[in-house]
């Protein structure tokens, strides 16, 4: 039987991400919108795991949380609590009350489900048969190489961030980074083109970005970067870093090389109406 997640936020556009997050893990889901119907939720059926804001209305996350903590018979439900990022009151006061952990917004998807998945599993006697099935249905968080994204984060987190951008008007970019002669490196390298192309790409393009971009093994030997608030401007200097940091690690590899090819786009792009097309506007310029 799958694991019941309850999800609690006032905002409809949160509520629906983390449902999402929760169901695409294979969880099953009941949702509430204020503190008051947390507490009737829980009084109705037991979950896995509670998922609540810090700022519900009616009664706030935290009140809930020491309520159910002082439930003998629901206090040891674990809870993930979301707070603001500058919210380190909330998040003191939530460890002490009890919490399993404190997420924070804006969210990354994928810590979202790393979460969700690490503590359910903790408390849950059946597991490893569970992660195994997961994973043999491809509900994969990150990618066993190179633990970034895989292109199922990806697709959530650009309908998130493409959402999130145009509700609060802040600037999005996607930046791809793709190898133009993989089949050759392939044919040359067979299953050493993991270790020798793939992870040296993975571990330059993280340390080129910043803490709160997200980056995602979107193909084989391609490489996706969406950094949020940033316009073209800033697109185009990740670009430039990304390309001199590439071309500093290949020059000191030995033969053969990969052909990188490292483009943008933005909110502004041409057909963007949509984070899909965000991405495939990238995937263009990216030729």
């Amino acid at each position: 039987m799958s694991a019941l997640v309850l999800v609690a936020d006032s905002d409809p556009f949160n509520l629906r991400l983390l449902s999402e997050l929760c169901s695409s893990l294979g969880y099953d889901v009941m949702s509430a919108a204020d503190g008051g119907a947390v507490l009737d939720a829980l009084a109705r059926q037991r979950p896995s795991l509670v998922l609540m804001d810090a700022g519900l209305p009616v009664m706030d996350g935290l009140n809930v949380l020491g309520i159910l903590k002082a439930d003998a018979g629901l206090c040891d439900v674990p809870v993930l609590l979301v707070t603001q990022e500058d919210d380190v009151h909330s998040r003191e006061r939530a460890l002490a009350l009890g919490a399993n952990h404190c997420l924070l917004k804006p969210f990354r998807p994928q810590e979202v489900q790393q979460r969700l998945r690490e503590v359910i599993d903790a408390n849950d006697p059946n597991a490893e048969p569970e992660r195994a099935r997961r994973e043999g249905s491809g509900r994969v968080i990150v990618d066993p190489l190179t633990q970034l994204g895989t292109v199922n984060q990806l697709l959530i987190s650009l309908d998130y961030e493409f959402t999130r951008a145009v509700r609060y008007k802040h600037a999005l970019s996607c930046v791809v980074v793709a190898c133009q002669n993989g089949e050759e490196l392939s044919s040359q390298l067979g299953a050493a083109v993991a270790e020798r192309v793939v992870l040296p790409m993975a571990n330059t393009i993280k340390g080129g970005i910043r803490t709160v971009d997200h980056v995602f093994r979107s193909g084989e030997l391609e490489f996706t970067i969406l950094l949020p608030e940033t316009q073209e401007e800033g697109a185009s200097i990740v670009v430039q870093r990304l390309k001199a940091l590439l071309r500093e690690l290949h020059d000191r590899s030995a033969a053969p090389q990969p052909k990188l090819t490292v483009a943008a786009a933005t909110l502004s792009s041409r057909g963007v109406n949509d984070g899909e097309a965000l991405y495939a506007a990238a995937k263009r310029a990216v030729g």
